[in-house]
């Protein structure tokens, strides 16, 4: 296994993916409406990306896009969103990735069949190019974006359905959405052999999730700017009952879930996503120390 973390797409962040002694980076080039900028504002930083990247002997493990909103309202494919994830996958090809991390977001004008038959047929073509330029693709299991391709649910509709796409799994997501009795062990069990990348973030969580709703309240305040205070006026109070700690300060039992990865002779990527309101500047630093030496002692 290979130990990284997602990191900027900028040098000083690479450098110190570098310092903190992991074996690779990941960027994530999102949606611009969920934390991404436009791919022409990304694409000319290649040079000095991989400048840095050759400069401090590391390797760029994989890139992503989240929160894909790729699918119109017939069903068909937004070309412009197909454009910038083309760019994507390029700009991962050019920095040597690996992996190209996916989602597909629901589109609320299309039924359930219409969204999964779409989303298939756009992952086909997502996966055959990202083939050619050398790159495995994995779809997240994050609710980010209104991504619904997410649960065993919706795995058994598609994973068969696009052959050479596999999982980018994270075991705070499933945790989040059950509690102290979510699925990620039994998704893990079941599933472990079609991971193709992990995610490493810890989670606590008190009572029962309000992620779906926070999500959808964001949506909202992007189209109804006055509601913005509210949501997250709602968002702040539910942040007191959920976070975001370093992995192996938090609820989730990694010994059991790294023992479902080697059941499954799981080798691969594990990238720490520090991803917390609490844990920033000197105590953040300190937590993602501890869960380097945390998950490094979990891999055999």
């Amino acid at each position: 296994m290979k130990l990284g973390m997602i990191v900027r797409p900028e040098a000083d962040a690479i450098k110190h993916a570098k310092e903190l002694g992991l074996d690779f980076v990941e960027m994530d080039l999102n949606y611009p409406e969920w934390f991404g900028a436009p791919m022409s504002e990304i694409t000319p930083k290649l040079p000095e990306l991989k400048a840095a990247l050759e400069e401090n002997d590391m390797e760029c493990g994989a890139v992503g896009r989240w929160a894909s909103q790729i699918i119109a309202d017939d069903g068909s494919v937004i070309e412009s969103e197909w454009n910038e994830v083309k760019a994507v996958i390029d700009f991962g090809a050019e920095l040597g990735a690996s992996h190209y991390l996916c989602s597909v977001g629901y589109n609320k004008n299309l039924t359930y069949y219409g969204n999964i038959t779409a989303a298939i047929k756009v992952l086909r073509d997502i996966v055959a190019y990202a083939k050619e330029k050398g790159m495995t693709t994995s779809i997240v299991n994050c609710i980010m974006g209104n991504n619904y391709i997410r649960t065993p649910e919706q795995w058994k509709l598609v994973l068969d359905e696009v052959p050479g796409l596999t999982l980018k799994y994270d075991p705070s997501h499933s945790f989040v959405h059950g509690g102290e009795h979510g699925a990620y062990l039994s998704e893990a069990m079941q599933w472990g052999d079609r991971f193709g990348y992990v995610h490493i973030k810890g989670v606590i969580q008190l009572g029962d999730s309000h992620e779906p709703q926070q999500w959808a309240d964001m949506d909202i305040m992007k189209k109804l700017p006055e509601y913005k205070d509210y949501a997250f006026a709602k968002m702040a109070a539910n942040g007191k009952l959920y976070d975001n700690p370093p992995a192996g300060i938090d609820s989730i039992n990694w010994r059991a879930f790294f023992a479902a990865l080697y059941q499954h002779h799981y080798d691969g990527y594990l990238s720490i996503e520090p991803h917390s309101r609490t844990w920033q500047g000197e105590l953040g630093e300190k937590g993602l120390k501890y869960t380097i030496k945390y998950i490094r002692d979990l891999m055999l």
